[in-house]
């Protein structure tokens, strides 16, 4: 994503990539409802509906399946919208005669999935495919040393199997999650032996002159900007210290007794201290601590040292939250000491023929895992920026230069064109290698904000004219599009007629492409302003729900209604539930993002959705 305008608009934490559920139920079957309650049902399920095919959904269960109580059907508080509660589940609104290819989808917490309770049968009844919302991501599969477990993934795609789904999978390459201490170590350089054991390493050294910050961060609302070749860190008010953070990830781990050395200058709008420290990623274990660092109104030299005390730490880590103000650093350097050997640079060459091989264990094992029982993918997911820096017109893709520092930006490493080029083709090399009929294999390249109306679609355009450049090469063949679509419903109309209308402009400038076309990742807040902070599911009111529900029927209908049939993929509804927590807390936490609430109560979001796969 484009940082900046992610974390503005879908309020999103960066390094927490939880969804907003917790999937599962037993296997049981769907208790019927009874008989004198009225189920609306699309004309093609009727017996008398002439359409050759009997009344039975795809995944061979009979169309009345999941019709009652357990598919998540009660009293929705605050009274109908076409009471939710008359509607049958979900996947029986689809017109199988007009779109007989289309998925309709979920995404799910695969341990949740796997245990089969509530979440889980709701899910199983209501849709057709489910995605992992994590666990196949590389970071949920490959350990630091680049050994990797499929076992969850195995297991996912067995349980969604058993229960007549199909998994859509989610995501072969990103910037975010994967594993970023094995593939930097990759990179680190070549070693070089010193003469001696009293050498120094130089493990990070900046000036900030660059505009550059190296250090990523958490915490109380603080910010960390650079200003006139300065680190500046502001924190709003006096927390606990740990509560207010900055840090960065190194590959290798540290060493057990070797001391290493912090350089910098330091001044504060007020006397205070803060503390560094090494840590262990896993469980946020410490690992040693420098000594406190104090400091005043005027600029101070700090030259301190630490020796790391455990195993696997990776992360030098700062705190400050205690001090409430701005803190100002300098000139920093991180260097190793007493250390018989360095690293050297590895060339643009070396680093990009180690990060193909890289790539290229994880497709394969990845394909090897599925053995060609998952047919739909997103390759590549959100390589598009929200920066023309050239001026031409289009963003360039993702990069370090002004992502965060927590990710690892393949295309850095790989280059604009051969980063896609090289995902997709090992993705078609191994799975068909690995039993899979490659006529069969749909690589989809997934990315969010394409409905922006901020900029007239520009994100969208640029995506489709990259993937021109991708494609030109005659080998490359990226078979679908996937328009993520974390909407909000904007009560300011003005702003709201404008998402709309760019809306229609994105399906119709993806329809255009002839490729497929996929929502990936739908959901559905609600706030007063473009932009603005969402409104709390506790504080949303019947008729501001009602609204919602007209924004989903709007939504899908016109997806129907603008993508051809033959281009038609499917829609995933990225949050089933309503997101637990409070606001700004995990992935839109406290905001009613889901078709149900946390009590498994269908919403009027529900009906709205129904009424769109209708055409209503």
């Amino acid at each position: 994503m484009n940082d900046t305008m992610r974390k503005i608009f879908f309020y999103i934490v960066l390094l927490s990539s939880a969804l907003c559920w917790n999937a599962c139920a037993p296997d049981d079957p769907v208790e019927e409802e009874d008989d004198d309650k009225e189920i609306v049902r699309p004309p093609w399920l009727d017996d008398d509906y002439d359409d050759g095919k009997d009344d039975d959904d795809d995944d061979g269960n009979d169309g009345d399946d999941g019709e009652g109580g357990d598919d998540g059907t009660g009293t929705n508080p605050g009274g109908p919208f076409d009471d939710p509660n008359d509607y049958d589940v979900l996947k029986n609104y689809v017109n199988r005669t007009v779109s007989p290819a289309f998925k309709l989808g979920a995404a799910v917490t695969a341990n949740e999935f796997i245990r089969q309770s509530k979440e889980y049968e709701i899910v199983s009844a209501n849709f057709n495919e489910v995605t992992a919302g994590n666990a196949m991501k590389q970071a949920s599969v490959m350990r630091a040393d680049g050994s990797m477990d499929f076992t969850l993934v195995k297991n996912f795609v067995d349980r969604a199997q058993k229960a007549g789904m199909t998994v859509y999978g989610h995501t072969l390459a990103w910037h975010s999650q994967q594993q970023n201490a094995y593939l930097n170590s990759l990179i680190k350089g070549k070693r070089v032996e010193l003469p001696s054991d009293d050498g120094e390493d130089v493990l990070l050294q900046t000036d900030f002159n660059d505009g550059n910050n190296p250090f990523g961060g958490w915490g109380n609302n603080h910010t960390r900007t650079v200003e006139n070749g300065v680190l500046k860190i502001s924190n709003p008010s006096k927390v606990q210290s740990w509560e207010a953070q900055m840090a960065k990830d190194f590959s290798p781990a540290f060493t057990v007794g070797l001391k290493y050395k912090l350089k910098f200058k330091v001044k504060g709008s007020a006397s205070g201290t803060m503390s560094a420290g090494f840590q262990i990623t896993d469980g946020y274990k410490p690992a040693g601590e420098f000594p406190v660092i104090s400091f005043t109104t005027d600029w101070k030299d700090v030259e301190i040292e630490c020796e790391c005390t455990a195993e696997g730490a990776t992360r030098l880590l700062f705190s400050y939250g205690a001090f409430a103000g701005d803190i100002y650093i300098d000139d920093i350097a991180f260097i190793a000491t007493g250390v018989s050997y360095k690293y050297v640079e590895m060339t643009p060459a070396e680093k990009k023929e180690a990060l193909t091989g890289a790539l290229d264990m994880w497709i394969n094992g990845m394909m090897e895992a599925t053995a060609g029982k998952v047919v739909a993918w997103d390759a590549v997911n959100e390589s598009i920026s929200g920066r023309d820096t050239n001026g031409d017109g289009f963003y360039e893709l993702e990069s370090a230069s002004w992502g965060s520092s927590t990710n690892f930006y393949w295309q850095d490493y790989l280059g604009s064109e051969d980063y896609i080029r090289i995902v997709f083709g090992k993705a078609r090399k191994y799975f068909a290698e690995h039993g899979g009929n490659p006529s069969d294999l749909k690589l989809f390249i997934n990315d969010y904000n394409l409905e922006s109306w901020w900029d007239g679609n520009k994100k969208l355009k640029s995506l489709i004219h990259w993937i021109e450049i991708w494609e030109s090469d005659g080998v490359t063949k990226i078979d679908g599009i996937g328009t993520q679509m974390h909407v909000s419903y904007i009560l300011n109309e003005n702003d709201q007629r404008a998402q709309e209308e760019a809306i229609v402009n994105m399906f119709r400038l993806m329809a255009a492409t002839g490729k497929l076309v996929k929502i990936s990742e739908l959901d559905m807040g609600i706030v007063n302003n473009a932009f603005g902070q969402g409104i709390a599911t506790s504080a949303v009111t019947e008729a501001q729900h009602k609204k919602m529900a007209e924004f989903y029927k709007f939504i899908v209908s016109k997806y129907f209604e603008i993508i051809p049939p033959a281009q038609q993929y499917g829609i995933c509804q990225w949050c089933v539930f309503d997101a637990p927590g409070a606001l700004g807390t995990g992935w839109r936490g406290g905001e009613p993002v889901g078709l149900w609430d946390r009590n498994y109560q269908r919403k009027h979001a529900y009906a709205g959705f129904a009424d769109g796969l209708m055409g209503k």
